[in-house]
């Protein structure tokens, strides 16, 4: 943004900068440059001090209050400590006194500019989630885990949308977590958003960013996720939740790579690769009527079963090595399985696939004073398993049912929605009967 009132001042810059493949605004007042600035965002401006009516340095206020990141050096004729020191505590990047020489100025913006990528990078850095740095992966030499390798190799080396169906539990995000190390963009972010824990207009927002005062108590304008993502990876869990109108602003981004913010008017891009995990038949209820046809067809693109944890068990005796090494608890490192706690695993069905066993193993390694993770530490439903004819205490109907509801509960991390699936049972009646055991009663 070029704003000066002197036209033949500000026309030789524009076309300063323009032939140094800058995309350069020219404006003639503060107002104009205003109201530019709230319809569309600016790297860079030059901006006169001394103008008639919105001066350079409230136009400065007001921008940085629109644009946190904008850098903006500031122009006059009459220079004065004063007006300097104000720039600068308002965030300006630096001050020059007119008439000032052209490749001094150009050295400046291309110095701003450089401040407004980097502060643009570190904004995206700190918006990653753990996931970039995490050092999960997939673990099974069984011919399951191999065909599901095989599969993400394939999806990794293509660029569209990638859709992940899989039961509760057996690891859609580390899968998708895969895609994206495997791909060329392993350098960039990778991030999951949950459509399911989220609201309509609060997962808008999240994704696509909105600007200054778009709603009540907006604030600033933001960046969303799709945005400052740039050439990553975006993971949309529980996809199946995305209301009809959400599907249609996720479609339009997938087929022409641009976005609006939340209360904006111009088409922003990005270079963000999405990926969507399920846990639902979404043919059914495209079929059904109860998701749109369109976008699933867009995102089932390409299609990624997960196997569930029963299918491949062989792996388990690895899949447990892996976990318990890599356990937060540093006594960890030494502990393994015993025979008979490793055939109780083997002969579990682990409803809750993976993430079970995850829980189910990291609690065992906490209760295990020794080295050798016994049949005492896992959960008793496991002793049942190996030896079905022998109880170790009568049990009533309700002290079951309790005993498994807490076990479904822990092996989904309490989510309620996931654990009212797997019990078949629904939400409200869930919460009842947690109300009830909260109260002390098994009933």
């Amino acid at each position: 943004m070029i704003m000066d009132d002197e036209i033949a001042f500000r026309e030789l810059l524009v076309r300063r900068f323009a032939r140094s493949e800058f995309e350069v605004t020219g404006c003639k007042s503060g107002e104009e440059a205003l109201e530019l600035a709230r319809s569309g965002a600016f790297d860079v401006g030059v901006l006169d001090i001394r103008m008639p009516g919105i001066s350079g340095i409230d136009l400065l206020r007001e921008i940085k209050t629109l644009q946190p990141d904008f850098e903006a050096i500031m122009l006059t004729g009459l220079a004065t400590i004063d007006s300097a020191i104000e720039a600068m505590k308002i965030g300006a990047y630096d001050y020059l006194a007119k008439p000032c020489k052209l490749f001094e100025l150009e050295i400046i913006v291309r110095k701003a500019y450089e401040k407004k990528i980097l502060a643009e990078q570190n904004t995206r850095l700190r918006d990653e989630l753990k996931l970039k740095d995490d050092k999960r992966e997939l673990v099974g030499s069984s011919m399951v885990m191999q065909a599901l390798l095989e599969e993400i190799a394939n999806v990794a080396s293509q660029a569209g949308p990638a859709l992940i169906y899989g039961e509760a539990g057996v690891g859609k995000e580390l899968v998708a977590l895969s895609i994206h190390k495997a791909s060329v963009r392993k350098d960039n972010s990778f991030i999951t958003v949950n459509c399911g824990v989220l609201s309509e207009g609060k997962l808008e927002t999240e994704l696509f960013g909105h600007e200054a005062d778009a709603f009540v108590g907006a604030g600033m304008r933001k960046r969303g996720i799709i945005e400052n993502t740039a050439d990553g990876s975006v993971l949309l869990d529980e996809v199946e939740q995305l209301s009809p109108s959400m599907q249609v602003k996720i479609l339009h981004f997938l087929d022409t790579g641009e976005f609006r913010r939340v209360g904006g008017f111009s088409e922003m891009r990005s270079g963000a690769r999405l990926f969507f995990a399920t846990t639902e038949d979404l043919l059914h209820q495209t079929q059904s009527g109860k998701f749109r046809e369109d976008f699933y067809y867009k995102i089932s693109s390409s299609l990624v079963n997960t196997p569930p944890l029963r299918d491949h068990k062989e792996d388990i005796p690895e899949i447990a090595k892996y976990i318990i090494h890599r356990s937060d608890l540093a006594v960890s490192r030494n502990k393994r399985l015993s025979k008979k706690a490793m055939e109780a695993l083997l002969k579990y069905d682990w409803p809750s696939n993976t993430r079970e066993l995850v829980n189910v193993l990291e609690r065992a390694v906490s209760l295990a004073p020794k080295n050798v993770i016994q049949m005492k530490n896992l959960p008793i439903s496991f002793e049942k398993k190996l030896k079905p004819g022998k109880q170790r205490h009568l049990q009533s109907l309700a002290e079951i049912e309790k005993e498994h509801i807490l076990h479904v509960l822990e092996a989904v991390n309490s989510n309620i929605s996931k654990a009212s699936r797997i019990l078949g049972i629904s939400r409200p009646k869930l919460y009842r009967k947690l109300e009830k055991y909260k109260s002390g009663s098994s009933a």
